[in-house]
């Protein structure tokens, strides 16, 4: 369920295209997900004209393919784009990693504990949605650290596109999931102030959920 956040003061436009940016991020809308303009102004309780607009917006921003029924369809993702978007996910957010890690004190150590312990129990649990919603403000938590809103904004963009694949990072194996956690490592070297190996980590990450797409999503 696609759901706004009527506390944002943003126009209705932005706010439909916040919201569904939200659930292409958590992989709430899967890999050819058919979006019809109608359905979603109903669901959401608004009218057809911004529902359109933030679709459009989507559609230039290459999360969404337009179709000429009036509907959009969260495109499929290619071998060849998923490995170019991770490329660029590692050096974006590696270097988001390292300009955040001079800014972490205990206050900021303590969140992104919470925040991971959120997403560990929520791995355990077996609750794949309520994983993906705490892995996105664990990630994104940490790289508003760096102050960098413009790099915060590309990787955002990035996660859009990429989101959809997200999806089939579950269910995973008990060992991978009850294991010890490249976030485990991350927080250890954030605490210690120690950048290089915080962005080291956090590239590690990205490739092990990369890895997981790979035989998961593309070899399906």
């Amino acid at each position: 369920m696609i759901e706004m956040d009527k506390a944002q003061r943003m126009s209705l436009t932005a706010q439909v295209e916040s919201s569904l940016r939200s659930a292409l991020i958590v992989g709430k809308l899967k890999p050819g997900a058919r979006l019809v303009t109608r359905d979603l102004a109903a669901q959401l309780g608004t009218s057809i004209t911004p529902v359109r607009e933030a679709l459009l917006r989507l559609v230039s921003a290459g999360a969404l393919d337009a179709t000429p029924a009036a509907a959009f369809l969260v495109p499929e993702m290619t071998r060849q784009r998923f490995d170019e978007i991770t490329l660029i996910r590692k050096q974006l957010e590696g270097l988001a990693v390292r300009a955040a890690t001079p800014f972490l004190g205990k206050k900021q150590i303590s969140e992104l504990k919470k925040l991971c312990a959120r997403f560990m129990q929520a791995k355990q649990s077996g609750d794949a949605e309520a994983a993906l919603e705490a892995n996105r403000a664990f990630r994104f938590t940490l790289y508003g650290y760096a102050q960098m809103p413009t790099l915060e904004a590309l990787i955002e963009q990035l996660w859009v596109q990429i989101g959809p694949c997200f999806n089939y990072l579950y269910p995973q194996p008990a060992e991978v999931v009850n294991g010890h956690h490249n976030y485990d490592h991350l927080l250890e070297a954030l605490q210690a102030g120690d950048a290089v190996t915080s962005e080291k980590i956090l590239m590690k990450a990205i490739d092990d959920g990369a890895a997981i797409l790979h035989q998961h999503y593309f070899n399906q």
